[in-house]
């Protein structure tokens, strides 16, 4: 029988980790507040922690706590408290590189994931690594695919964590300095800026109100600016590469952009076949155009063009009940939708998208509208039962 790989998905907050849960997570990531490479945005507190743990466990899901900003002196006293919290609450491991804190947390007796940030590419360095404890590595994006097979051979008991989906970053396995340059706000304290993503243009210094475009070649001038991964085409060669954990980017995205890319990752995992609609499907969360980045050997990262999203699609609401009396849908909205509307349904329990007509919109107080705003509960018929916390969506 053929292994099956852990499929690890991103929580930006409680509500993420639940929906990262119900569609198909065998694991989820979440920041360890402000210790993390994503600290203002998506900083679990322990509060939170202590929420997300119960529910993923209650479901037989693992959670993993990012600690993987480059830490100075003065951050070890507040990193070692939270770590203490997060051990008695019940973290599964903890996603580090920098060796002082792996000592800290080893103190603790806590599986380690040693992060990307580390710079892993080779056997030599995961045998080091292996031999001071840690259990799982996550391979640098540098890698190909061959390489990552012959690292698996050569250190069959370590386990190899590899990034499979989402945003690319054009440094060195995300060592930049780039947006502390430019904005004061530094990238390996979870404060990017993304500078990466912008246009730039070249000016020489004797004809200052000149400016040039910096062009690299007819393409554009975006050189910096990578494309998102997408490896859902090759999850046969991944398994067979031996990689144990298949990790998709985006602690920052939408429940929505959570929901779906779980989802189609886990049936891509649980199938034996490829399915065509799964690459299709990838195309309707906010993206940018797709890269397998260098695990296949191509020179197709960067993202000539504007930094822009593909958005095909706006997530509109949660599915908060259904009432098979009324045959409507109680709807906790979140972006605009109409009477008119074509709206889908991302059920957690159904395979397909459905979809149906948005007929009529009725507020608690049984108002009749014909349109519903973001943090409205409003009712919507609908005649086939629906999954309770199943995601909207509205084409663009």
């Amino acid at each position: 029988m053929t292994r099956k790989p852990e499929l690890l998905a991103p929580a930006g907050d409680l509500e993420k980790l639940q929906t990262a849960v119900r569609f198909g997570a065998d694991a989820v990531y979440v920041g360890a507040g402000p210790y993390s490479l994503r600290t203002q945005q998506t900083a679990f507190d322990l509060e939170a922690l202590e929420q997300g743990l119960t529910f993923a466990h209650q479901h037989k899901v693992k959670v993993y706590l990012a600690m993987n900003i480059f830490a100075f002196d003065d951050d070890l006293a507040g990193m070692s408290k939270y770590l203490e919290q997060a051990k008695k609450l019940g973290i599964d491991a903890v996603i580090i590189s920098d060796p002082g804190l792996i000592s800290l947390v080893q103190k603790e007796r806590i599986k380690i994931h040693l992060s990307t940030q580390a710079n892993t590419l080779n056997t030599a360095a995961v045998k080091f690594w292996r031999e001071r404890g840690i259990e799982r590595v996550v391979l640098g994006r540098e890698l190909s695919l061959s390489q990552v097979k012959k690292i698996k051979e050569n250190v069959p008991g370590m386990e190899i964590e590899l990034f499979v989906h989402g945003a690319m970053c054009m440094s060195y396995s995300g060592r930049c300095l780039l947006s502390k340059h430019l904005t004061g706000k530094s990238a390996n304290r979870g404060e990017c800026t993304q500078p990466c993503r912008w246009e730039y243009r070249l000016k020489e210094v004797t004809r200052p109100d000149e400016e040039f475009l910096i062009k690299e070649d007819a393409r554009g001038t975006y050189v910096m600016n990578s494309k998102d991964l997408c490896l859902i085409e090759h999850i046969p060669e991944l398994i067979k590469a031996g990689v144990d954990s298949f990790k998709i980017e985006g602690r920052m995205k939408s429940p929505y952009y959570v929901a779906l890319v779980t989802k189609i990752y886990r049936q891509a995992l649980d199938s034996t076949n490829y399915n065509t609609d799964w690459k299709k499907e990838l195309e309707n969360v906010s993206h940018r155009n797709y890269t397998t980045g260098f695990y296949l050997g191509e020179d197709d990262a960067e993202n000539a063009g504007r930094g822009a999203y593909v958005r095909n699609y706006t997530f509109v609401g949660v599915i908060k009940n259904y009432d098979p009396k009324t045959q409507e849908l109680e709807i906790k909205v979140r972006n605009y939708f109409a009477v008119g509307d074509e709206l889908e349904i991302i059920d957690p329990k159904v395979e397909a998208v459905r979809n149906f007509k948005v007929q009529n919109i009725r507020q608690d107080d049984n108002a009749i509208i014909s349109e519903a705003h973001n943090e409205l509960q409003v009712f919507v018929p609908a005649d086939f039962p629906v999954s309770q916390d199943s995601l909207l969506r509205r084409k663009v």
